[in-house]
């Protein structure tokens, strides 16, 4: 058999091949990652803690008792719902919406499909539990209203801490109230609920009401708005006949424009507590005094003496002074906010100090013709209607003596009462700070606009905030066309 012959060169050749091939497959053998089987994560089996409301609806398609789909405002401890006026709050079908796995009760009754039918005319308690057992509690606070201006007020009270909120607007041209509502609580401990007839303490706002007090007594010829106070031949003879020359120059319209000079404000002053308001008036006469008549500064003490006056000239107590000229206007629920929450009205709201402040500390005797009034939206109203010089409603003051009143002062933006020249509203407004109270309302153009709490804030934006508040639901009620 012949012997088949391979050339020297070709079997080099094919031993290198051979060994190259053999590097490449191990090496490939080595880098090569190795399939492996993942493994699965675990799957979380706690249960949820989620328990929240995401949303509430509502709806109109659901209700026949309601004229529309409802307003809802949610915070984290609260739900303010408004309905459309006409809507009956009886019997309202509410769909929540939660987190997964979460359950609802409201006042302790368990809702299928987070979803049933409530009576929303009552204060309801609604819990929320996660599937691991906690829960959230919110206060369910419904009401009749209009949402686009409601929906102004919730958000402010909650932010500030307010229990409550008693507000209204009015129309100057028809004279009288277009809207008006409350939210929250009157009385926080009972949860008793805030409504429109509620009285609520004015605070600084009672000064417009000390200046209409005194312009009656201007017209009735008993002085006249330039009569000295004090010394031999002022209205207060009898009790201060003798002053300092700067106090003998002191007269009824610079104690109403704030202009009489002096430092200091002993009114509100701790180290003043138990004083009467003769004691306090003579702090007053005894401190620094610039030239009366030259330099604005706010000054309770001035109002205070004014209260005096009206006292000693018309021969009544303040409050029955108020009555009695007030009467022809159909308000006679005015009153003299209590020295404590016990002392308070049937109808008048409880006032809350924050940061640790007595609401009722100081005594209402002394400060009632400065801050002391208080009083409900309606009668408000119609207080403002018997001095605006309309023609619906009659007025107590004539043309001459509601112009006097208005004219501010020559040396500031204050005129007899009255605060003028706003930089975001036209016409005349007065707020009011107490601990536990917080007022503020414009006597606006077209419309005007009050705004009542009855507790304070103290952080720095609130006093402007509750001023944008006002003119918002002024602005608010006007492009309503209310």
């Amino acid at each position: 058999m012949k012997r088949l012959s391979i050339p020297k060169n070709s079997l080099l050749y094919i031993c290198v091949f051979a060994i190259g091939l053999s590097l490449i497959v191990s090496c490939s053998k080595k880098s090569d990652p190795q399939p492996v089987n993942p493994t699965p994560p675990k799957e979380n089996t706690s249960p949820s803690a989620a328990k929240e409301i995401s949303s509430i609806n509502i709806l109109k398609t659901e209700n026949s008792a309601i004229t529309g789909d409802g307003y809802v405002y949610k915070s984290s401890a609260k739900i303010y719902i408004t309905l459309p006026l006409g809507s009956n709050l009886g019997a309202v079908k509410v769909n929540f919406n939660l987190s997964p796995k979460a359950s609802i009760k409201v006042d302790g009754v368990l809702l299928e499909n987070n979803s049933g039918i409530l009576d929303l005319s009552k204060t309801l308690t609604a819990t929320v539990y996660a599937e691991n057992g906690s829960s959230s509690t919110y206060t369910i606070l419904a009401q009749v209203g209009l949402k686009d201006i409601d929906a102004l007020i919730y958000p402010f009270i909650e932010k500030y801490a307010i229990p409550a909120a008693s507000y209204a607007v009015a129309k100057n041209a028809s004279e009288s109230i277009v809207y008006k509502n409350a939210s929250g609580f009157a009385v926080v401990e009972s949860k008793e609920r805030a409504t429109p007839d509620h009285l609520f303490r004015l605070a600084s706002m009672s000064k417009q009401h000390t200046a209409i007090a005194i312009m009656t007594l201007i017209q009735q010829g008993k002085f006249g708005i330039d009569d000295l106070v004090f010394g031999p031949t002022g209205i207060l003879k009898d009790s201060f006949p003798s002053v300092g020359p700067k106090s003998a120059k002191v007269t009824v319209k610079h104690l109403l424009e704030h202009t009489a000079g002096y430092g200091g404000d002993p009114m509100f002053d701790s180290a003043n507590r138990g004083k009467t308001l003769d004691e306090l008036i003579q702090i007053m006469l005894n401190s620094a005094q610039d030239e009366p008549g030259t330099k604005y500064k706010y000054y309770n003490m001035g109002y205070g003496t004014l209260g005096k006056i009206i006292e000693v000239v018309s021969g009544k107590d303040y409050l029955s002074y108020l009555k009695e000229i007030y009467a022809p206007a159909g308000v006679s629920g005015i009153k003299i906010a209590p020295a404590s929450a016990a002392a308070r009205a049937a109808n008048e709201a409880v006032c809350y100090a924050q940061s640790g402040n007595n609401a009722y500390g100081a005594d209402v005797n002394v400060y009632k013709a400065a801050g002391g009034v208080s009083i409900n939206t309606d009668e408000l109203f119609k207080v403002l209607y018997a001095v605006d010089g309309g023609t619906i409603r009659p007025d107590i003051l004539n043309t001459t003596i509601r112009t006097l009143m208005f004219t501010k002062s020559d040396v500031y933006n204050y005129a007899k009462g009255w605060r003028t020249n706003h930089s975001l509203f036209k016409g005349y407004y007065h707020g009011g700070n107490l601990a536990g109270t917080a007022t503020f309302w414009i006597f606006g153009e077209e419309y005007s606009a009050a705004v009542l709490l009855n507790s304070r804030n103290y952080s720095d934006n609130f006093d402007t905030d509750l001023i944008v508040l006002t003119n918002n639901i002024m602005n608010k009620a006007k492009s309503l066309g209310l």
